[in-house]
């Protein structure tokens, strides 16, 4: 059972996340959302073990509406709580914009991070050299703040952590937040043991994701275009040292 330090730390990841808190006058509700099962079965079990939350886990299937494709998915729900009330204000503005202030970031803990990068993060693969890819850098989402929070959260994963990171500006002018490799192998070690068995590939730097239906010209596609936004990427982001 989590500890009222240890929950908030796994709920300030989840929010850094894909989770969100609901707008509501006196009440806010929570809810979050994946195409695994098992990682939704996890929250809900850290959170029932260790709070009196009214939570809903509901399928939704696949659908496609006005020619687009929606994959299915789950989503945890939790019903209106005080809890979110307290913490709304650290992780949006008056406009309901995105943000994160220094005190919620420093109530991150392993168990949080790990919620945030089996929600929201990644490994790129970089380059590819006699058939083999010749490097690999984690990436964490976070095109919803600004390029000062970004900032600040890099700020803290290096003062906290010692992780060095750059951010790498995408197309739409947001930014992402890319671990060097050596970072990235001390914050694999780090999360372990809070990541769900059917996402270890998230923390397998050896893992070389490719779908069944994708065509060697189409993989052959993909790793150019990685590494030549990786390059940009690193030319433009300035690593903490």
């Amino acid at each position: 059972m989590l500890n009222s330090s240890e929950l908030r730390g796994f709920i300030t990841g989840l929010i850094l996340g894909d989770g969100t808190i609901d707008k509501g006058v006196t009440k806010r509700a929570f809810r979050i959302k994946s195409i695994n099962y098992d990682f939704i079965h996890y929250i809900g079990e850290c959170l029932r073990k260790a709070t009196n939350f009214k939570i809903e886990i509901k399928y939704h299937p696949a659908s496609c509406r006005d020619g687009v494709y929606r994959k299915s998915y789950y989503e945890l729900y939790i019903k209106a709580h005080p809890y979110f009330n307290k913490k709304y204000n650290h992780f949006y503005d008056d406009y309901r914009n995105r943000r994160v202030t220094k005190e919620a970031l420093s109530w991150l803990n392993p168990r949080g991070l790990a919620a945030w990068y089996m929600s929201d993060g990644y490994i790129v693969r970089v380059g590819k050299h006699s058939g083999k890819i010749v490097d690999r850098r984690v990436e964490l989402a976070t095109d919803r703040y600004s390029e000062r929070d970004v900032d600040k959260i890099r700020k803290y994963l290096y003062e906290t952590y010692g992780f060095k990171t750059s951010k790498v500006r995408r197309g739409n002018g947001r930014y992402r937040i890319r671990m060097s490799l050596l970072s990235a192998q001390h914050f694999f070690v780090m999360i372990e043991p809070y990541v769900v068995p059917s996402m270890k590939y998230k923390i397998n730097l050896d893992y070389d994701y490719r779908p069944k239906w994708m065509t060697d010209n189409y993989y052959e596609l993909m790793l150019r275009l990685r590494s030549a936004e990786a390059l940009t990427g690193n030319a433009e982001g300035q690593e903490i040292v």
